[in-house]
């Protein structure tokens, strides 16, 4: 049992729905941490992005622009290497991200220095919660002020910022039909091994 390709795109399409015109969301996927050396601790993704899209890997960013004609759900990732693969595991790369995650469109998370600027002019609001990865806020505004830069050439850069958190949070407190199956079938499962646990024990 699992969340399915249509719910999460069922999730996107309301938040979509809940955000301004002429705005652009970027959501940031975990990064690994290391712990010592050649060694990081065990992955978790950042929750928001998870919700979002169900991909598990690292170092990727969901964009979401609404009313872009040439597609409103944008990834970036990093590429399929199939010698990193043999040590780290199997990585979907941009093409995996569209077949399989519901991306519009996909690029490598090399590129996003390139890319994003560009998808940011001409958006009056940004929607990004800061105070999360200090690093990738300071990214954030440099794709920010890149475009700022522009303005003498026509460019309109983003006019102000708006905590994503603030409305997706709210859309994640209020459950789906899947969540709730999901949910119910965890405490199942945790029961059962509650009650196994004491059936196995002695005073």
């Amino acid at each position: 049992m699992k969340i399915s390709k249509s719910e999460f795109a069922r999730r996107r399409k309301k938040l979509m729905s809940m955000m301004a015109r002429h705005s652009i969301a970027v959501v940031p996927g975990a990064r690994e941490v290391t712990r010592s050396r050649d060694t990081e601790y065990p992955f978790r993704q950042d929750s928001d992005f998870l919700y979002l899209t169900g991909f598990q890997e690292s170092d990727a960013v969901l964009v979401l622009i609404p009313g872009r004609r040439q597609g409103q759900i944008l990834m970036f990732c990093r590429e399929r290497d199939l010698e990193m693969e043999l040590w780290n595991g199997y990585r979907e790369g941009p093409e995996g991200a569209i077949a399989n995650y519901g991306a519009d469109d996909a690029f490598p998370i090399t590129d996003i220095d390139d890319i994003l600027p560009r998808l940011m002019e001409g958006k009056q609001r940004i929607y990004y919660s800061m105070g999360h990865d200090d690093a990738f806020d300071q990214q954030v505004m440099g794709w920010v002020n890149q475009v700022r830069r522009l303005v003498r050439s026509g460019t309109s850069p983003p006019a102000e910022f708006t905590d994503l958190a603030f409305i997706l949070n709210e859309q994640r407190l209020i459950k789906s039909a899947a969540e709730l199956r999901l949910m119910r079938r965890a405490g199942e499962i945790s029961a059962a091994a509650h009650c196994q646990a004491m059936r196995g024990s002695a005073p």
